[in-house]
């Protein structure tokens, strides 16, 4: 399933043409809304939930022209308070990720782009199991995809609107914990 879905982006990416004709370095900082969504299976799938936040988001990437780039991303995705009412769970998350956006150009300034990759995600937790606050932290590498618009500002600078999906998964039970979904706004500047 994630082989198949990066290389779909990959062929659209390529009969592309015209969508972000100028290649070259880019580099771009987002911010906006992020939410943790559990899956039915984990401990908090009924819990109380405080699990959107502020999230930032930098990258450093290659426009290979007609419709192709990829980047390299840091992601703040925020904290997070989940409740089931004898436990509180309280965590921070941040990823790093690596992603190929095929585009499709609307008109000469906009297009529309889909994004495939993987980020690897490390969640800082605090807990009140039995008593006082333990710490604890855990990682995975996971798949993430998205979609968005792209506006043309000038030929350096574009802004994009951008909706991803993260996933979270426990590789040694190989279990899913949930998503992280993320809208943002990115400012977008090609060297």
């Amino acid at each position: 399933m994630k082989q198949k879905l990066l290389l779909s982006l990959l062929i659209i990416g390529g009969a592309a043409s015209g969508a972000w004709a100028k290649d070259g370095l880019m580099l771009g900082l987002g911010a906006g809304k992020g939410e943790l969504k559990l899956d039915e299976g984990s401990n908090f799938s009924n819990a109380d939930t405080d699990d959107e936040d502020t999230t930032t988001n930098a990258f450093i990437g290659y426009r290979a022209g007609d419709g192709l780039a990829f980047q390299l991303g840091y992601h703040d995705l925020g904290e997070f308070s989940i409740s089931n009412g004898l436990t509180t769970l309280d965590g921070e998350t941040r990823s790093l990720s690596l992603s190929a956006l095929a585009g499709l150009p609307l008109t000469e300034r906009f297009s529309i782009f889909g994004r495939a990759g993987f980020h690897h995600w490390n969640v800082e937790t605090h807990s009140n199991v039995f008593g006082p606050r333990d710490r604890d932290d855990a990682n995975g590498t996971d798949v993430m995809y998205g979609a968005g618009i792209r506006g043309e500002i000038s030929e350096q600078i574009a802004i994009r609107l951008q909706y991803d999906r993260m996933k979270l998964s426990n590789e040694e039970d190989d279990a899913d914990i949930g998503d992280y979904d993320v809208a943002s706004v990115v400012m977008e500047l090609t060297l």
